[in-house]
């Protein structure tokens, strides 16, 4: 009879630890994508050209979520119940998530827009010279996506690339017709998928 209690002490010992290491193996995994992910931003937002990098999230054995806002990605496992864990990664830069019902969601469409709809590109080549025009509707594009996916994360689907797109908006402050170090410029950091 004692043998019998050893054994199913060990068994449940057994079992318990297999859970609760399972789940902390798969905390410490949605940490690393989640920071992952992170760290990419924050290394787009140090480069001094424009340029798209790509991401790909990892494939696991378990299902797993990401949602990002301007200010976190939020990676969850498991169901919607309480049985299953989620990550939240604050961004050290704020990024610019683009959905595809907007106007324009890379840096090639936004350059496209803006000589469209302001007669200039953007470009180091084509500065604005609608400076106060084109800045209000960046900072009120911006603004709105900033509470919009507050309220409704983007959905990345995890299985599919994620492109990061470092633009720049490049302003004739001065009036020349040309940009120069004098003149000003804005960057921003797009996700998308396509």
């Amino acid at each position: 009879m004692f043998f019998m209690y050893v054994a199913a002490g060990i068994l449940i010992t057994a079992v318990f630890s297999l859970v609760f290491q399972n789940n902390w193996q798969k905390e410490a995994e949605l940490k690393n994508i989640a920071s992952s992910f992170s760290t990419i931003i924050k290394g787009m937002d140090s480069k001094f050209f424009e340029n798209t990098t790509v991401f790909h999230f990892p494939e696991k054995n378990y299902e797993y979520f990401v949602d990002i806002s301007t200010e976190y990605a939020i990676v969850t496992s498991g169901s919607s119940t309480n049985d299953g864990l989620s990550i939240k990664e604050r961004f050290l830069v704020r990024p610019w998530p683009k959905s595809k019902n907007m106007s324009w969601r890379n840096g090639i469409e936004l350059h496209g827009y803006l000589n469209a709809n302001f007669n200039n590109s953007g470009n180091i080549s084509d500065p604005i010279q609608n400076v106060s025009e084109v800045k209000n509707y960046l900072g009120n594009e911006r603004e709105i996506a900033n509470k919009y996916f507050a309220l409704n994360p983007l959905y990345i689907h995890i299985n599919k690339v994620v492109h990061l797109d470092k633009i720049y908006v490049y302003y004739d402050s001065n009036g020349d017709g040309m940009w120069d170090k004098d003149d000003e410029k804005q960057d921003f950091i797009l996700i998308y998928q396509c």
